[in-house]
């Protein structure tokens, strides 16, 4: 079992990293661009969130930044 792993990880990650035309790459460069920029969209969008309570409380609160 341990002796087959390291060459079943070999295995996986040259079916996963490697093309065999200019075109499957240019596609899996395509793909990565396209979809990349989800996770940072989600932590802007989380942030954004996170910001406008804290505003929120802050303004209600007497002496808060707002006032």
């Amino acid at each position: 079992m341990t002796a087959q792993l390291p060459a079943r990880v070999r295995a996986w990650f040259a079916d996963t990293f490697y093309c065999e035309t200019p075109d499957q790459a240019a596609d899996a460069m395509a793909d990565a661009t396209r979809w990349g920029w989800l996770p940072a969209l989600s932590g802007v969008a989380v942030g954004a969130g996170h910001a406008r309570e804290q505003y929120e409380k802050s303004a209600a609160e007497p002496g808060g930044m707002s006032a």
